[in-house]
């Protein structure tokens, strides 16, 4: 992990795993998707969207984007300990 990502994830993982998750995952990633996915990359032939399908690919993308939120915090934060420990030796 570079000194500055470092730093930078230092300075994110002070505000929480949860907003991070919610920002950086469902907000940041899931709602994008949901519109592209939804609207742009499934428009249906006769242009109208069904609720259930809106529904179901709300719901979707919404649990999508959490995971990847903590899969990407769950991974910096391996390399940001892995980085403390190497430094605490060095």
């Amino acid at each position: 992990m570079k000194k500055k990502h470092f730093e930078n994830w230092s300075k994110t993982r002070e505000k929480g795993r949860s907003k991070f998750i919610l920002i950086n995952g469902l907000l940041a990633w899931g709602l994008p998707m949901f519109l592209v996915m939804t609207f742009i990359a499934n428009k249906p032939d006769d242009g109208q969207w069904s609720p259930i399908f809106i529904a179901f690919s709300a719901v979707l993308w919404s649990l999508g984007g959490l995971a990847f939120g903590y899969f990407v915090w769950a991974s910096t934060e391996r390399s940001y300990k892995k980085e403390l420990a190497k430094q605490k030796n060095a």
